[in-house]
């Protein structure tokens, strides 16, 4: 039986890709006047002089550079930027980064465009006040990894250091205006980096695929991430400067991102975020390791989805795709890397009971619960 229902999709990000498209960005702003740029980046792009090119292109123009964004960008460190960030009158933010500065340009790009300078982000995410409906300011995404496809989401992961919590802010309009595909700026990943967000690519599509608010738009979107990892990722491992697979991995990124700006993520994600705020462990990693584990579990209830994505992925069904992927995660390694993290079946187990974050674990295509998570992390990783 085929996979049908009512659907919906939405998607409205400009795109372009190709090698060096970095050069054009100024030639992406809207008509008027756009004087006051924030650029949005980390203290490596700033040693490697990425920075300073990008600062070089808006020549006539006041450039206000912000570089120290870190993984798992905090509320606390966003409030300050923001507060701080409100006399410069900036007109558009640009995100040169990974997911942290992305999602870190966006929440500044909503914060900096408010009328209301009393909104407090902490209150929103922890306390649930009412988010304003404002529209952010005009932004550009230029992701520098191919992982987190936040370029193409109207979501900005955050998390609160104290608790430790994560959040999501989530506005209609927080999508990019623009996102820049530029495959050389990934030539530099370390293999560990790059294997680690392209295990958060496929997360992200598999996820949309077992997902309780997939349609055939974001099905197809998701198989074409899936395809492309498949493709891609195992050669990178080999040869890290091939350009032709680091832009397939940007455009399988970028599909990722738009089959969860539909769907939202599913249960890897919601078994991930403790294990990311407890043990440290990269967040491509943490989503990425219970993907074997949760498929075989999601086909128990598969109406056709899971078996037309893998279709559609090139594979010889659920059983094929099943053989693909534990032969990637063994050409990319995943266990060693699991090993490197020291993340082992006694240490998550403690944490099963934080992973279950209702708008994450309730998207999930078949149910799940406490026994089942116990289960899927002792199939995904090694005891001591």
């Amino acid at each position: 039986m085929r996979y049908a229902k009512k659907w919906s999709f939405y998607n409205p990000v400009q795109v372009v890709s190709g090698p060096g498209i970095i050069s054009e960005l100024p030639g992406h702003l809207p008509p008027g006047e756009m004087e006051e740029v924030l650029l949005v980046t980390t203290p490596g792009a700033t040693e490697r002089g990425l920075t300073g090119r990008v600062r070089d292109l808006f020549k006539g123009r006041r450039v206000t550079i912000l570089d120290r964004v870190g993984p798992n960008p905090d509320i606390a460190s966003i409030e300050n930027h923001s507060s701080f960030l409100q006399k410069q009158k900036i007109d558009f933010v640009v995100g040169l980064g990974g997911g942290s500065v992305l999602d870190t340009a966006k929440a500044l790009s909503y914060l900096l465009g408010l009328d209301d300078s009393g909104f407090s982000l902490r209150d929103h995410l922890a306390g649930e006040a009412p988010l304003p409906d404002s529209p952010p300011l005009y932004m550009i995404a230029v992701p520098t990894t191919a992982g987190t496809g936040s370029e193409a989401t109207p979501f900005a992961t955050i998390w609160d250091e104290r608790s430790p919590k994560k959040y999501s802010l989530a506005h209609p309009d927080l999508f990019p205006d623009v996102a820049l595909l530029d495959p050389e700026l990934t030539l530099s990943l370390p293999v560990d980096t790059t294997v680690i967000t392209g295990l958060d690519v496929l997360s992200h599509a598999l996820e949309s695929v077992w997902n309780r608010n997939a349609g055939p738009v974001s099905i197809s979107y998701a198989a074409r991430a899936i395809d492309l990892v498949f493709k891609a990722l195992p050669g990178l491992v080999d040869n890290p400067r091939d350009l032709e697979k680091r832009a397939m991995m940007q455009t399988g990124s970028f599909c990722g991102g738009v089959c969860i700006s539909v769907t939202k993520t599913a249960l890897a994600h919601s078994m991930s975020y403790p294990i990311t705020a407890n043990l440290n462990v990269p967040h491509g990693l943490a989503c990425g390791f219970t993907l074997p584990a949760l498929l075989a579990f999601n086909a128990r209830d598969d109406d056709g989805r899971l078996q037309m994505a893998a279709e559609m992925a090139g594979c010889d069904g659920i059983s094929g795709l099943s053989r693909r992927l534990q032969a990637l995660f063994e050409k990319i390694g995943v266990r060693e890397l699991l090993k490197e993290y020291k993340l082992e079946a006694d240490q998550a187990l403690e944490l099963a009971e934080q992973m279950f974050t209702p708008e994450r674990s309730g998207n999930n295509l078949c149910p799940a619960g406490p026994e089942d998570v116990r289960a899927i992390l002792k199939a995904s990783l090694p005891k001591k």
